[in-house]
């Protein structure tokens, strides 16, 4: 059983509420325009819509245009998430995608897609899109377009009740709540509820936008207080939840890819992690493997890695070490599936598709595997989550 020191738990726990909560505390976005419209670099790529004919040049001037960018920092006000919604690159739900004739490209990669957004999530606001059916937001760790059925604003005294002091968090997925017997959302595992005078908060809105408190009855059997203890029990309980999960990427279709696979494994444990493979790779100890053997590389793993506490990073993909068993590290990962070599020579795909335990090395059995470009010889380094960094 891995130990993690409470004190240090309780330390990050507080440094987790405190980011969580940065959006509110902001007073303009966080990014220059510049960085802000990243995503109209993709007006200048091949993009393709969901019935694989190439989008036009006319569809992206539409797009940014309707971004309204001139706008940029002008409402400047606060929000949160009044159900599960995305974020998106571009104010549409329609999608975008690379070639989908090549493996690794096409269906689920929508590059529209930015990430997924829980429920109950502080938001800092920019601008409203041209057609004012889209905000362009800040939340704590990504940027992008919501729709605006999916946000409330609210203002200074609602914030104060919000910020309870004490969060409960979702330690199963997938389970619905209800408001007056009025269904609201299915909840995934790693949602936050405050808890005011003994009731959950989420927010409600009027018609004009503008939010009020609203409370919501959970049973014990889906919420745990913030943070978790690090127990055996507990690790088996959030594991259980997510195993087996469809992958998503960004979080498409409400499920997750492999980055939010690990932020929502470890937000019950009070544990906050930045929202890509990358940005995971910040916080906490990292240990440089590039360089190594396929060999050394899993010695290093077993010798220094602690179950459940560390991460394994290589590039765009992250993954959870959880053990080992007769030598061989064990990664729990949502992962979309193994590179293989068709007989013409093209790059082809294995599919895994879902959330799975594996060695380092899935996919080995098959007999079009290619070593070379395989989850090992890929890696980069490792992650301690619960250890700072002397970098």
């Amino acid at each position: 059983m891995p130990v993690f020191n409470g004190k240090v738990q309780k330390q990050l726990d507080k440094k987790f509420n405190k980011l969580y909560f940065r959006p509110w505390d902001l007073k303009k976005m966080t990014n220059p325009i510049d960085k802000a419209t990243w995503g109209n670099m993709y007006a200048k790529r091949k993009m393709y819509a969901t019935n694989h004919k190439l989008i036009s040049k006319e569809w992206f001037n539409e797009k940014i245009k309707n971004s309204n960018f001139d706008k940029y920092n002008t409402i400047v006000t606060n929000a949160v998430t009044t159900n599960n919604s995305n974020l998106r690159v571009f104010p549409t739900t329609e999608a975008m995608f690379y070639n989908p004739k090549k493996a690794g490209e096409g269906y689920p990669f929508d590059y529209n897609q930015n990430s997924s957004i829980k429920i109950n999530t502080p938001l800092f606001v920019s601008h409203f899109s041209q057609d004012r059916a889209w905000v362009f937001v800040e939340s704590n760790f990504a940027t992008g377009w919501l729709s605006i059925k999916d946000i409330a604003f609210i203002d200074d005294v609602l914030i104060k009740k919000f910020k309870s002091g004490t969060y409960f968090v979702a330690t199963k997925d997938n389970f619905p709540i209800y408001k007056n017997g009025v269904f609201i959302d299915y909840i995934k595992m790693g949602t936050i509820f405050p808890l005011r005078k003994n009731k959950f908060v989420t927010i409600n809105k009027s018609a004009n936008l503008q939010g009020y408190l609203s409370y919501v009855k959970i049973s014990d059997t889906y919420v745990q207080k913030k943070p978790l203890k690090f127990t055996q029990n507990n690790i088996n309980k959030i594991s259980n939840s997510i195993i087996a999960e469809p992958y998503g990427w960004g979080g498409l279709m409400n499920n997750r890819d492999c980055s939010a696979f690990t932020k929502d494994f470890f937000t019950p444990f009070g544990i906050y992690l930045k929202r890509n493979s990358f940005g995971q790779t910040q916080l906490g100890k990292y240990l440089e493997l590039k360089d190594l053997s396929l060999k050394q590389k899993k010695e290093q793993i077993l010798k220094n890695g602690i179950p459940f506490l560390t991460l394994i990073y290589l590039k765009g993909h992250i993954m959870l070490y959880i053990g080992q068993k007769d030598g061989e590290p064990l990664v729990f990962h949502n992962v979309w599936g193994v590179k293989t070599l068709e007989d013409n020579g093209e790059a082809g795909r294995f599919i895994i598709g879902r959330a799975v335990i594996t060695t380092l090395e899935p996919g080995r059995e098959l007999p079009n595997y290619v070593v070379a470009k395989n989850i090992l010889a890929k890696i980069e380094g490792m992650v301690l989550v619960s250890q700072k960094n002397s970098q």
